[in-house]
C-alpha cells in the first residue's frame, strides 16, 4: 500500500466533508418540518376555536327561536280560548257574548302571531326589542281581554242565586289560569319586566 493510499484512508477529504455537510442539513429540514407542523396544529386549533364560537351563535338563535314558538303558541292559545271555551261559557250562563269585542282582541292576537313568526327571520337588537314590543302588546290585549269580558261575566255568574253549571266556564277557567302561568314564565325568562297574575281566576 502507497503512502498516498494510507493518507487517503486517514483523511477521506471532500467526500468525508459533505456527508457531515449533509447530516447537519438533515436537522435543518427536521426542524422545517417540526416547524410546518407546529403551524398547521395552529391553523386547526383557531379553526376548532372559531367553529366553536359560531356553533354557540348557532345554538343561541335556537333557543331564541325556541322563544319565539313559545310566544306564537301562547298568543295561538289565548286566541282559542276567546272563541273555544269563552263563548260557550256566556252561552251556558244566559248572558250575551259580544262577537265584535271578541274578534276585535281576536284580530289583535292574530297580528302578533304574525309578527313573531316573522321575526324567526331577523337577527340581533331588532328582534330583542320587537319580541319585547309583543309581549307588552300581548300582555295588553290579555288585560283587555280579562276587563272587559273575563271580570264581567264572573261577576254576572256571582251575582246569580243559582249557580250555573258549566263546564264551559270551568274549562275556561282552568285554560285561562294554565295560559296565564306559562305567559308569566315566558316574561321571567327573558325580560323580568311583567307581571300578569292579577289576571288570574279565583
Amino acid at each position: 500500500m502507497s503512502e498516498q493510499d494510507t493518507e487517503t484512508k486517514r483523511n477521506p477529504g471532500p467526500e468525508g466533508e459533505g456527508a457531515v455537510e449533509e447530516k447537519e442539513v438533515d436537522h435543518l429540514s427536521d426542524l422545517s418540518e417540526l416547524e410546518k407542523i407546529k403551524i398547521e396544529l395552529q391553523k386547526e386549533k383557531e379553526k376548532a376555536t372559531k367553529e366553536l364560537a359560531e356553533g354557540e351563535e348557532e345554538e343561541e338563535d335556537l333557543r331564541e327561536v325556541d322563544y319565539l314558538q313559545k310566544l306564537v303558541t301562547l298568543a295561538v292559545k289565548f286566541d282559542h280560548h276567546i272563541g273555544m271555551y269563552l263563548m260557550p261559557a256566556y252561552i251556558d250562563c244566559g248572558l250575551k257574548y259580544d262577537h265584535r269585542l271578541a274578534e276585535s282582541y281576536t284580530v289583535q292576537l292574530t297580528t302578533i302571531q304574525s309578527f313573531l313568526r316573522l321575526l324567526d327571520k331577523v337577527d340581533g337588537v331588532t328582534r330583542e326589542e320587537v319580541t319585547k314590543q309583543c309581549i307588552l302588546n300581548l300582555r295588553n290585549i290579555i288585560q283587555l281581554v280579562f276587563k272587559n269580558m273575563v271580570k264581567p261575566l264572573y261577576r254576572e255568574v256571582g251575582l246569580m242565586k243559582k249557580k250555573p253549571k258549566s263546564e264551559s266556564l270551568d274549562n275556561f277557567k282552568q285554560n285561562w289560569n294554565e295560559r296565564l302561568d306559562e305567559l308569566q314564565k315566558t316574561c321571567d325568562f327573558e325580560y323580568q319586566i311583567l307581571d300578569v297574575k292579577g289576571f288570574l281566576i279565583k
